[in-house]
């Protein structure tokens, strides 16, 4: 990421018009981190998958150049959608995940 990070509130005031359309939108803050990085960005890549991680598999087995993949899981809790296994593919292929 080139320069300083953005705060999410910059970026939305920057871009109220976009808001307002609805073509630009943040996500509520929740998500934990589990890996080192802080801050990170690049292109969104979002998967709706629900007690089945096998869409998750296909993407991450793929060159993850710079992308964020962004995973909702229906809210289930009855199993893991990404755990250490897929955590490392992504890392091996290039990519980022936040859950």
């Amino acid at each position: 990421m080139a320069g300083l990070p953005l705060a999410t509130a910059e970026v939305c005031d920057a871009n109220s018009h976009l808001i307002t359309s609805g073509e630009l939108r943040a996500l509520q803050p929740i998500f934990r981190m589990y890996g080192r990085r802080q801050v990170f960005a690049g292109p969104v890549v979002t998967l709706k998958v629900f007690e089945d991680n096998v869409l998750v598999r296909e993407f991450l087995e793929e060159k993850g150049q710079g992308r964020v993949l962004v995973v909702g899981g229906g809210g289930s809790l009855r199993c893991a959608i990404l755990g250490g296994n897929l955590a490392q593919l992504a890392q091996n292929n290039g990519g980022q995940a936040s859950w």
